[in-house]
């Protein structure tokens, strides 16, 4: 396996070079919790960007020698390395002290064997740059059936999940736009098996993590009844630890991502 790596640093910002009154870091901080579409701060602390198996891989380092841990985030069916990395959501969970790791995941691959390649060697790597474990997976849309299918396949489990309107059942996708021909096209044409398909194996998923859902029932694409609804419900029924963040809105409504509510559970997975 050939591995490459580059460092980038970005946006260093001191303590000093700054200054707000009072009343401005109110605004400030009350901006950026409210919302994940809010204008954000550039990038801090430093990136370490590079390629596992032809995939790009990154890594968001927080600006303390003293980090909480490596947070997976594992994108929806469009997204890429970069995607949301540099937004208020994700950043806000870099400023608080976690390291974000993410990796292009063959992009489109809703969960196939090659994703949780993708997911383990990202894990290892992540795990090897930092000197710091895996303690949370965040993922949106697509990402669910991704982390979901890894932690089912040999990629230990982490002490938390997070899940942004998660995709749990890849043969209920009709309603969201050309998935049904990406998923195909995933697993070379051929039906997506009964073990990667997350919606069929809850009863494989680890108990000792704790979970945390946030989905609107008013989702056209990913419906609540058959993914966040189906997960949350059959994790509690194994004895899990599972709350749910109800949001409004459709698969598209910002909402989804509340800075404050990933801060917060983020803080209860550190060591």
């Amino acid at each position: 396996m050939r591995e490459t790596w580059r460092r980038i640093r970005t946006h260093r910002v001191g303590r000093h070079l700054v200054r707000f009154r009072p009343l401005s870091i109110v605004f400030a901080v009350l901006m950026v919790l409210g919302t994940a579409t809010a204008t954000a701060e550039a990038p801090t602390g430093e990136v370490i960007r590079g390629t596992l198996k032809a995939q790009d891989v990154r890594l968001s380092l927080p600006p303390t020698p003293d980090p909480k841990g490596v947070a997976i985030w594992f994108h929806g069916q469009t997204g890429g390395v970069d995607n949301r990395m540099d937004e208020p959501w994700l950043q806000a969970l870099v400023r608080s002290g976690w390291i974000v790791a993410s990796s292009d995941f063959h992009t489109a691959s809703w969960g196939n064997e090659v994703s949780t390649e993708d997911t383990a060697l990202l894990a290892e790597w992540a795990t090897k740059e930092t000197g710091e474990p895996v303690r949370l997976f965040v993922s949106g849309s697509m990402g669910a059936t991704v982390s979901l299918n890894a932690m089912t396949h040999g990629v230990e489990a982490p002490a938390c999940w997070y899940g942004v309107k998660p995709a749990v059942d890849p043969t209920r996708m009709d309603a969201v736009p050309g998935a049904n021909r990406i998923i195909s096209e995933a697993y070379e044409g051929q039906p997506v098996p009964a073990d990667r398909n997350p919606a069929l194996n809850i009863d494989e998923l680890s108990t000792k993590t704790r979970y945390r859902v946030v989905a609107s029932v008013n989702d056209q694409w990913v419906r609540y009844d058959e993914n966040a609804g189906l997960l949350a419900d059959g994790l509690r029924e194994r004895g899990a630890d599972v709350s749910i963040l109800p949001v409004t809105g459709t698969h598209d409504d910002p909402l989804h991502f509340n800075v404050a509510d990933l801060v917060e559970f983020a803080a209860s997975c550190g060591a």
